[in-house]
């Protein structure tokens, strides 16, 4: 992530894809996450984090057969 300090993501509906494509999402954002150095680690970044986390997350309790709505 040189030069922009937050998760890049996928800017779209994440979670609403195929469960391959949710869970190869939530391992890209993970290792995303997990690679960003210290430096690049703003409020902005970590805001744009959570709600990326929060989206993929409700991806997988889809799969897992959860209402992330209930």
């Amino acid at each position: 992530m040189t030069g922009n300090p937050e998760p890049k993501g996928s800017h779209g509906q994440v979670g609403s894809g195929s469960d391959r494509e949710v869970i190869a999402e939530a391992l890209r954002l993970l290792a995303e996450l997990d690679d960003t150095p210290l430096t690049q680690m703003t409020p902005l970044f970590y805001q744009h984090g959570f709600e990326e986390l929060v989206m993929t997350t409700r991806g997988l309790l889809r799969i897992l057969g959860h209402d992330p709505d209930a």
